[in-house]
């Protein structure tokens, strides 16, 4: 071959590798796209999704614009929205997997470490949502007033009696929530709902169940013993703690920022079964996820930004940001290694069972409540009738 022809093939190779660099850069900056998000966060939550989001420009080219929608108008004004609504929605609670199935693009399975984070926002074997944040209550704790932890439910009266004889408050629970009280009918035995396929089973309502009495008859004796308080509220449990006058309270990690701020030192624990429980204490876990809207024109980048901000890194760096805990296990259980305050709601997350994710929920929450309620202000009502009142109220709602 001449030296000539040989020039000339060399150059024409270059030549095409000029070309189709340049080719690859003009598609590139072509299929950019603007991206929307919705989302309910705010404060620091919302400023990690803004560094997020200006982090993913800068790797990929799409634009991210942001737009805060209230938390309680997020489903129906995604449901009522046509293409210019959201390409990515962020912070879906798990429990609403079953209504906004349809509003949601099925994503692809892949193996997370989270199975289950990832479980909880699938339905009928599509994956709907990539997992983002987890938290349930535990057992707070001030280790200066309580140096040692009670493991039994026996050895948590003792320290809340020790408590009130001191003349501390005890032990703040509010035993009227049935969200908070949820670990105590899971461990009589007494799910809001029963399973059937692996889906809920409506029919088959806990509070209808010898469980759910003997639940129920456990917390009424638990308001009448010395040092449980049920009646605080956020606001003066923290006040109460941050004076030193509260050394146990039962919350979710959404207070570990404001307990910080008291000064006080502080530890976490799951609660102890209660007595003659079968199983142990099983709180709800509450998740919260990201997905990619099924009307998006841009799906597969919408898809590559769910999945960016779903990283273990940014999970910690949103808990950082704001104090939600991560889904994924190994983020979490970093953070826990870091801070030992979180440890307990870290065992609680693994413990605990996710909301059923159904709209029947939404039709329990209320009469549940009265229940707990009731058991509190007419002791002479029989638990039994009360739970057998907020059963025939759920059954009407659900036309059951």
């Amino acid at each position: 071959m001449s030296g000539l022809r040989v020039w000339a093939m060399c150059y024409l190779r270059k030549v095409r590798r000029c070309l189709s660099t340049l080719l690859f850069l003009l598609v590139g900056t072509g299929q950019a796209v603007t991206l929307t998000v919705w989302t309910h966060y705010v404060k620091g939550d919302r400023d990690w999704l803004n560094t997020q989001a200006h982090d993913f420009t800068a790797r990929t080219g799409h634009r991210v614009q942001i737009r805060t929608v209230a938390f309680g108008d997020l489903w129906r004004r995604w449901s009522s929205a046509d293409r210019a609504g959201p390409d990515v929605v962020v912070g879906v609670p798990d429990e609403w997997l079953t209504g906004v199935a349809p509003l949601a693009a099925p994503l692809p399975a892949r193996a997370l470490g989270d199975e289950a984070g990832q479980q909880a926002f699938t339905l009928a074997g599509r994956v709907l949502g990539l997992p983002l944040m987890a938290e349930a209550v535990a057992l707070v704790y001030n280790p200066r007033l309580v140096p040692r932890p009670p493991t039994t439910w026996a050895e948590l009266e003792e320290v809340v009696a020790a408590e009130a004889k001191a003349a501390r408050l005890g032990l703040a629970l509010d035993l009227t929530d049935p969200y908070t009280q949820a670990g105590v009918f899971h461990a009589y035995g007494a799910p809001m709902f029963g399973q059937k396929g692996g889906e809920a089973d409506l029919a088959a309502l806990g509070l209808a169940t010898p469980g759910a009495a003997q639940a129920a008859t456990f917390l009424r004796e638990l308001g009448g013993r010395p040092g449980i308080r049920s009646g605080l509220n956020d606001a003066s449990a923290l006040a109460a703690f941050g004076h030193g006058r509260l050394a146990l309270w039962v919350t979710g990690p959404w207070n570990v920022e404001h307990l910080f701020r008291t000064g006080q030192d502080l530890r976490s624990v799951p609660l102890p079964p209660p007595p003659g429980a079968a199983q142990s204490w099983q709180p709800y876990v509450g998740r919260q996820g990201v997905m990619v809207a099924a009307r998006s024109p841009d799906q597969p980048a919408a898809l590559a930004l769910a999945q960016a901000l779903t990283t273990q890194g940014a999970q910690i760096m949103l808990y950082k940001a704001g104090g939600r805990l991560p889904s994924h296990p190994a983020a979490r259980a970093q953070l826990a290694n870091e801070d030992r305050t979180l440890g307990g709601f870290d065992q609680a997350i693994r413990a605990g069972v996710p909301i059923p994710s159904s709209p029947a929920v939404f039709s329990v929450w209320a009469p549940w409540r009265e229940a707990l309620r009731r058991l509190q202000t007419e002791p002479r009502q029989p638990a039994r009738a009360l739970l057998d009142e907020a059963v025939r109220q759920i059954r009407a709602a659900l036309k059951l």
